[in-house]
């Protein structure tokens, strides 16, 4: 038996519907909503909230192409540090895993902020710490017994935001089609001429890709999906292309149901909570809040089992200690002890109240980061490693298109905001000390990542 036995194995249990179901729970269909005041109003992209989806959604389309044909040569858990290790080079592939965690341990943290705060605003006697707390510790507890557990209950919540997304624009066709003024179909619902600004723009489109990971989080349960080579990239590109549909015909509907909602919005935060008084139906704001608040559970709960799961990877790896990271339980079969480490640093968000907006585009950083080295993964590895430049399809598949998704990523982190750069910057630098020490100054390579089962 070896080693990676005697730690415990990840059962394969995951079925592609499962798959989906954990990938749209990551990135919860309803943040479409919650981004809807913040990046509608003046203050935001003046309007053009579908445009800024729809930049984003073709963004992370070439991306979700790249993760497709890395994850069929390394089916294993850890994601784009295994791709960027194994086809870049060791050192950089640890770096992109490192700046990836801010998206990975960040995510769950601000998903339980929300859910404090929503709640707390609807029963003040309940703090916002013991509502964090509590949901964290629940949290833990549905990965631990089990991801197939957690893709179960993940995909019941998401059938619940899916109904009430369906429900939301059923409800802007009926006031538009009852409205004198108001038609179905208007350009100027995607481009306002009047209030157009390419950098506000570009700006929400950079930030909005944070909303499109489900597809990187479905990379990590590699290891425990039941015939992997054939589930993978329909998953992957599922949910990637899916959600963007999604989201775009969504932010349509509420642009045409509400077409001076960027000057009609007094709180941005809150701005989804002013839509629906405003087209007559007040009584869909606490049906949101409902579903929202499982939704952002769920969205916090799947990310947690992907980071655990990244981490394992990385403990396997003896790049971060073993002993804790690389261990997998017995009894659950699952990587506990990781489980329970992101479950503590979630609770921290009771800490950050006051910089939702920063929060946000600090994980920005390290995904739009960590989805450029992927796209150069394929790049180097099929074209250039593996020779595979002959011919036109060759050259599409593993050239252009990944250049392309680089490229487009690195003009989308160019607006991302200086803040989040500084702070990304700051936890890039730990990671490159945290690196230099364990390889003795660089002068060794990291140890190598082991994909047996």
């Amino acid at each position: 038996m070896n080693e990676l036995q005697n730690q415990g194995e990840l059962k394969r249990t995951l079925s592609l519907p499962l798959l989906i179901g954990f990938g749209l729970a990551y990135l919860a269909p309803t943040v479409v909503f919650n981004y809807y005041g913040i990046w509608t109003a003046d203050s935001g992209t003046g309007g053009h909230y579908p445009l800024a989806l729809l930049i984003a959604t073709v963004l992370m389309t070439f991306t979700a192409y790249s993760y497709t044909r890395m994850v069929k040569e390394y089916p294993t858990a850890g994601s784009a540090y295994v791709y960027v290790n194994k086809s870049v080079q060791p050192h950089i592939g640890f770096l992109t895993g490192w700046v990836m965690l801010l998206d990975y341990l960040l995510l769950p943290m601000v998903c339980y902020l929300l859910i404090g705060i929503y709640v707390n605003e609807y029963f003040p006697a309940l703090p916002v710490w013991v509502i964090v707390v509590g949901c964290a510790a629940l949290g833990a507890i549905f990965n631990i017994v089990g991801v197939k557990t957690a893709s179960i209950i993940d995909s019941i919540i998401i059938a619940a935001q899916i109904i009430f997304t369906i429900v939301t624009i059923i409800l802007c066709i009926m006031y538009v089609c009852g409205t004198d003024g108001l038609s179905l179909l208007s350009s100027r619902a995607i481009v306002n001429p009047d209030t157009f600004d390419t950098s506000a723009v570009l700006n929400a489109a950079a930030i909005l890709c944070v909303s499109f990971v489900g597809f990187d989080a479905v990379t990590t349960m590699a290891e425990e999906t039941k015939d992997p080579d054939k589930v993978m990239t329909p998953a992957i590109m599922g949910v990637c292309v899916g959600a963007g549909i999604m989201f775009f015909i969504t932010a349509y509907a509420l642009n045409v149901a509400w077409p001076d909602a960027h000057t009609g919005i007094t709180d941005p935060d809150v701005g989804i909570y002013e839509f629906y008084p405003a087209i007559g139906y007040g009584w869909a704001a606490d049906v949101f809040f409902v579903v929202d608040e499982f939704a952002s559970f769920v969205c916090a709960m799947a990310g947690m089992g992907a980071v655990s799961r990244i981490l394992l990877g990385m403990g396997r790896d003896n790049i971060l200690p073993k002993k804790f990271f690389g261990s997998v339980s017995k009894k659950w079969n699952t990587p506990v002890k990781n489980i329970i480490l992101v479950s503590i640093i979630g609770c921290s968000g009771i800490f950050y109240a006051d910089n939702l907006i920063g929060a946000a585009e600090l994980v920005s950083f390290g995904c739009i980061l960590g989805f450029i080295m992927v796209n150069l993964s394929v790049v180097l590895h099929f074209y250039k490693h593996k020779g595979l430049r002959e011919g036109a399809k060759n050259k599409l598949m593993y050239l252009i298109v990944p250049g392309i998704g680089a490229v487009a990523l690195a003009i989308a982190f160019i607006f991302v905001g200086t803040g989040a750069k500084i702070l990304g910057c700051i936890w890039l630098l730990i990671g490159l000390i945290y690196l230099a020490v364990k390889t003795k100054g660089f002068k060794e390579l990291p140890p190598e990542m082991t994909f047996e089962e």
